[in-house]
């Protein structure tokens, strides 16, 4: 279904979707050859992908290790907010949103990711819109909620108010609030690659994570257990199909 942009040219729900994947797929083919290579030297899922990790230079070590650390941030404060795990379908968004009417202010931020990811930008822009805008903080996440919603929506999200208002930010809020910002401008520079070099949208996330003053404790355990439990229960249920097949051919033989 078409999406009416602000200034009347028109942009499609695959083109927002792009957009707001563009960070992901950008990783994803920085990647690949590395996990490629992982998987030939490899004998099993696991160390396919603690081949790739060696292999990774320490620019994009460095830059995923920031995107991660801030998406973990993320659940988190979602968590806080709302007692809640972050719907991860489309659907489960919906039902979300329909059992939790907007409550105002600070309290709808919650709202604003899940109207992004089904693709109700206007009622997203409208939630950023009714933030409050007083303090510091509060102007910064809701120039960056603002830049975030119109660049997935339209292309055209303009990140200056966002860095305008985190220079106001005390020195405790502002290393993560940097961060923040970093993986919006990468995801921008990620969706615009065709035109730049592949690796580009990496800078902002490296300038970020090697900030003096960004304190990052406590993310890489919980992370390693994710991405190698994954591949483990690839492995597990591949194996167990592998062995029901096996044993339904012997039996009927």
């Amino acid at each position: 279904m078409p999406i009416r942009r602000r200034f009347g040219v028109r942009a499609t729900a695959p083109d927002a979707m792009r957009r707001n994947l563009a960070l992901l797929r950008a990783f994803r083919d920085v990647e690949r050859r590395r996990v490629t290579v992982g998987a030939i030297v490899g004998v099993a899922v696991v160390l396919t992908f603690a081949v790739a990790g060696l292999l990774r230079p320490r620019r994009v070590t460095r830059a995923l290790d920031l995107f991660r650390w801030v998406q973990r941030r993320d659940r988190d404060r979602w968590r806080e907010v709302t007692g809640e795990d972050r719907p991860t379908m489309p659907s489960a968004a919906r039902t979300w949103l329909e059992h939790h009417p907007a409550a105002g202010g600070s309290a709808d931020l919650p709202r604003i990711e899940l109207l992004v990811r089904i693709g109700e930008f206007e009622a997203a822009r409208r939630v950023v819109a009714a933030l409050p805008s007083g303090a510091p903080a509060e102007r910064f996440e809701w120039a960056l909620r603002g830049a975030t919603v119109d660049f997935i929506a339209t292309g055209d999200g303009e990140l200056g108010p966002a860095r305008d208002a985190l220079q106001a930010l005390d020195d405790e809020a502002r290393p993560e609030a940097a961060a923040r910002l970093a993986v919006e401008e990468s995801r921008q520079l990620a969706a615009a690659s065709a035109q730049r070099p592949r690796d580009t949208f990496l800078g902002p996330l490296v300038e970020a994570r090697d900030a003096p003053d960004l304190a990052m404790d406590g993310h890489l355990l919980p992370d390693l257990a994710r991405w190698v439990a994954r591949p483990l229960l690839l492995l597990g249920a591949v194996s167990a199909i592998a062995s029901f097949v096996v044993a339904v051919v012997v039996v009927h033989r």
